[in-house]
């Protein structure tokens, strides 16, 4: 672990020599950064500051239940974190052990308890449809805690996984079903459904994760981590960084972008330029995925390319169908239409 660290610090030194860098939030997560003994992410968090800054706005922890004690929450906290995103996918013990938890119900429900006395804010991340799962009772359970955030994800099976070696099959029409069921009863609890998976109380939308959906600068440190930075004509650097044998040896693929945009980095990341109608392309696809939707204005100014042009028999069937709304220069997908977003946005690229 001390080498991952100090490899991860050689990437932040080699952003900040890069990109300027003005931090608005932080979002430490992807994997199972809870793991981290307390000297160990007190120094990822030294490091953060020392290069980068202290978040101004939001820094989020994702956490895995069993990795959480009372007093770590309490030094999480210590260290900045503002909120904590826990990943307690059900609270019924055998749904957890179908999808390989290693924590219990009882586990999930104390890590949560122990963030609301010390977090800002707590967030809770649900899985569903899994096999013998009550999906109702578990959002129930969530809502019970006094999370003030709550996400709901489908759980699907990629090639390649433990799951599907082993056959794990998902019904689509019951993650659909699961899915509209959990929405009904977030929103008569009070929660506010602000993008495809995701709902909040009041003033606890997740910060860092609408600037995702809204395609703003965003840096990704470490294996596999992906990012984003603007260029004055409005185009975009974005990149993804190696997995992680390549990424210890490999240089960030940010130092590739002063001499090519194009250019693949060495260890098996990747540099692409965005603009254009790929542009157009990336804004809609993640806008879509927020309920207020994506101004189409914006989208044209930012991209140089008119959707209402190019997509128009596109839209219009979309619109037909009653998968999207459009009014004015807003375009949203609808209760249906957010069911079959993967559908909606195969149809605009």
């Amino acid at each position: 672990m001390a080498a991952y660290l100090d490899r991860l610090e050689e990437e932040l030194a080699e952003i900040v020599a890069v990109v300027p860098v003005d931090l608005d939030t932080l979002y430490v997560g992807g994997g199972t950064p809870s793991y981290l003994r307390t000297a160990e992410l007190a120094r990822l968090c030294e490091m953060v500051e020392r290069h980068l800054g202290r978040p101004r706005r939001e820094a989020t922890l994702e956490v895995h239940p069993s990795t959480a004690t009372a007093s770590r929450v309490r030094h999480w906290v210590e260290l900045g974190f503002t909120r904590l995103s826990i990943g307690a996918q059900s609270f019924d013990d055998e749904v957890l052990r179908r999808l390989g938890r290693t924590h219990s119900g009882a586990d999930a429900l104390a890590c949560i308890e122990w963030a609301l006395a010390a977090a800002q804010v707590t967030s809770v991340d649900l899985m569903m449809p899994t096999a013998g799962q009550d999906v109702s009772a578990d959002v129930r359970r969530a809502v019970a805690t006094g999370a003030q955030h709550i996400s709901v994800y489908a759980l699907t099976i990629e090639p390649g996984t433990p799951f599907a070696m082993d056959g794990v099959r998902v019904d689509d029409g019951g993650a659909a079903e699961a899915l509209s069921a959990a929405a009904d009863l977030l929103g008569a609890a009070g929660f506010e459904r602000y993008e495809v998976s995701n709902y909040a109380r009041p003033q606890a939308r997740c910060l860092h994760n609408q600037a995702y959906w809204a395609v703003a600068p965003s840096l990704g440190i470490g294996p596999s981590a992906s990012g984003v930075v603007c260029c004055d004509d409005g185009s975009l650097i974005r990149w993804t960084n190696p997995t992680l044998d390549r990424w210890r040896v490999a240089r960030s693929p940010l130092m590739v972008i002063e001499s090519d945009r194009d250019a693949r980095s060495d260890g098996g990341g990747s540099v692409e330029h965005v603009h254009g109608e790929d542009l157009m392309r990336d804004l809609l696809m993640c806008g879509l995925r927020r309920v207020d939707g994506v101004d189409l204005d914006e989208v044209t100014r930012r991209s140089g390319v008119d959707p209402r042009d190019v997509r128009r028999s596109e839209l219009a069937r979309l619109s037909d169908d009653a998968l999207v709304d459009i009014d004015g220069a807003l375009l949203a997908a609808t209760d249906r239409g957010r069911l079959l977003l993967d559908q909606v946005t195969v149809a605009l690229w």
